[in-house]
């Protein structure tokens, strides 16, 4: 790598570090790519050197966050009980989540369908490909579960769309400060054993049974 590439690499990580500092600091949404700049030390026409707008740079903090969780949990091992590593990857995410609720915000900010149509291609691919890398893995250990018999074979996606739309509400809770009145007496911990439990239990069900097994394409 040249000495020029290294320079880039440096400055891009500064802007990246100082974003994240600002937006915990004072909020994401309120934070301008000037006061990025000044905080930096680099120019604003700098910054777009780099990124092409604010929405890049939240765009690039959720690949960034989202792929180094993705490597925490890829080291689980199996151990010959696919679903208890399961469960310990659900229990580590929620954790996860939990330290990092700013992350948490833009992760759900990014998600939403007007965001996505707005990035340039490249980062819409990112996003793509760390999804299809989230559903992989998901596959490989629920395809273990299945060889250790501890699950029936059936059809992975539907399993993959219920645990996401669990974690969506968790990441939701997340991302707004906690269950306001609503639970009050429930600790954040307690909460994420219970919701581990019922992803767990909700794999294990007998889901055909409840007449809801059969996946119907889109018209």
């Amino acid at each position: 790598m040249s000495y020029q590439d290294e320079t880039f690499q440096r400055r891009e990580q500064l802007l990246l570090d100082t974003a994240l500092t600002l937006f915990r600091d004072h909020g994401w949404e309120s934070v301008t790519v000037a006061q990025v700049a000044a905080a930096a030390g680099i120019g604003k026409g700098t910054v777009y050197r780099h990124f092409s707008s604010k929405e890049s740079i939240y765009a690039r903090i959720v690949l960034d966050f989202t792929g180094v969780c993705l490597q925490r949990y890829r080291q689980e091992p199996l151990d010959g009980q696919p679903l208890q590593a399961m469960r310990r990857i659900i229990r580590l995410a929620f954790d996860l989540l939990n330290d990092n609720p700013m992350e948490v915000q833009l992760c759900l900010h990014c998600e939403r369908p007007e965001f996505q149509e707005r990035l340039e291609p490249g980062a819409r691919q990112a996003f793509c490909d760390l999804e299809r890398q989230y559903q992989s893995l998901f596959n490989q250990i629920l395809e273990a579960a299945v060889v250790a018999g501890e699950i029936a074979p059936r059809p992975m996606e539907p399993l993959y769309w219920g645990v996401d739309a669990t974690f969506q509400g968790v990441m939701a809770h997340i991302a707004g400060g906690g269950f306001g009145a609503r639970h009050p007496a429930v600790s954040r911990q307690n909460y994420f054993d219970h919701v581990a439990d019922f992803i767990i239990s909700g794999i294990i069900g007998p889901v055909a049974s409840l007449g809801v097994g059969r996946v119907e394409s889109e018209q």
